[in-house]
């Protein structure tokens, strides 16, 4: 069986770059133990020429894309030049990461499973993304969304959130497969720092950071040694977007309070999950953050918003607290009361490990290798 995967794949794989990259990399890492399964990686990356690399029986293509802004391209020529790749390939089957990619395997034809990681109509809604940017994007984005929707006979979704946003408007079958997490992060040692405050993502509007900035001020008069790590990069396009949370952080005196520390990878970022009290995330809007499994298997309590596909991964008062988005003070008292209580810290932190052990990347590869197999017989049944 020849699998074409199409999605973001990085070109260091110890440097991954969100739960897309996180995703793809934990089911290629299962697949390649298939001995029937033939992998290719399709991902488009912004460089000169293009690069292949075979990795451990793996085929990575990443293909060249110009430095312009991805809405530019997605439906010029990252669609032209991805949709040739997979027909050189002939694969028996396309797994396609986002509707982007998924408007893709549509397109090339061939038999396909489509992974919807994220609902676009939601991430691109004018009260999230608003401004001419976010119109552009809009308009670039969401007819492959509708296409892939109304076209697709088998889709999978990470959460039952994602499930219900889109089941009126699928025509084919809709799978719940959640992401897994890498065993790796089951050996964590707790090393923890008392008072620290841990966010990992994005460095971007959509994060809403600043509601943890004015948390983490509220927390100062209380906690003396409250601190907020910070990890993630940002994309100089926004860049604003940062330099507001900096101001904020001169004006308020928290300079001492909280550090960037930047994109971390590997050990690096799993010393910070060590390390911390308490994971925070103040999202306007999420599907499926990874990174909530990531603190969960890290033995760590999360309070976050219950937006999107949150409330699906987090147990409220057991594995940690869902707080209302945009109440600022319900979220500085939540925090509070973990970094006040280590007994309960403790307690949420050994029940959300308990729950993301449960995802384990062998079970979810299974399925997804169903998944071809059926996507490749109903296409012999035509």
């Amino acid at each position: 069986m020849k699998v074409v995967i199409l999605g973001q794949h990085p070109l260091n794989p110890k440097k991954i770059r969100g739960g897309v990259e996180t995703c793809i990399i934990g089911l290629v890492n299962e697949l390649k133990k298939y001995s029937n399964v033939e992998i290719h990686v399709i991902t488009t990356e912004i460089m000169w020429k293009d690069v292949t690399k075979i990795v451990d029986n793996v085929t990575i293509h990443y293909l060249a894309s110009p430095p312009l802004p991805r809405f530019t391209t997605i439906n010029t020529i990252d669609r032209y030049r991805t949709i040739k790749k997979i027909k050189e390939l002939k694969p028996d089957v396309v797994h396609a990461h986002m509707s982007s990619n998924g408007y893709y395997a549509l397109k090339s034809g061939f038999p396909n499973v489509i992974t919807i990681h994220g609902y676009v109509k939601d991430e691109y809604d004018p009260k999230v993304q608003p401004g001419l940017l976010g119109m552009i994007r809009r308009r670039a984005a969401l007819p492959m969304e509708e296409y892939v929707f109304k076209h697709a006979k088998i889709l999978t979704v990470l959460s039952f959130y994602t499930q219900k946003k889109i089941e009126p408007f699928c025509k084919g079958e809709i799978h719940i497969i959640p992401n897994g997490i890498e065993r790796g992060w089951i050996s964590i040692q707790n090393k923890e720092k008392e008072g620290r405050i841990l966010f990992v993502g994005r460095i971007s509007p959509i994060k809403r950071i600043e509601h943890l900035l004015h948390a983490v001020k509220k927390l100062k008069n209380n906690i003396k040694n409250v601190e907020l790590h910070i990890v993630g990069n940002f994309n100089e396009n926004i860049s604003c977007y940062f330099d507001s949370l900096q101001k904020f952080i001169k004006e308020n005196g928290l300079s001492e309070n909280v550090k960037f520390m930047g994109a971390l990878h590997g050990n690096d970022l799993k010393r910070e999950y060590s390390e911390c009290s308490v994971f925070v995330i103040t999202s306007q809007i999420e599907a499926f953050p990874t990174v909530i499994l990531e603190a969960m298997v890290s033995g760590k309590p999360v309070v976050a918003t219950n937006v999107g596909g949150i409330p699906y991964l987090i147990k409220n008062r057991e594995t940690g607290f869902l707080f209302e988005y945009g109440n600022i003070n319900d979220l500085a008292d939540k925090i509070t009361n973990l970094l006040n209580n280590k007994k309960l810290r403790c307690k949420m932190g050994e029940n959300g490990k308990k729950l993301a052990m449960k995802l384990d990347w062998k079970e979810i590869a299974k399925r997804y290798y169903d998944l071809y197999k059926k996507a490749i017989d109903d296409e012999k049944r035509k």
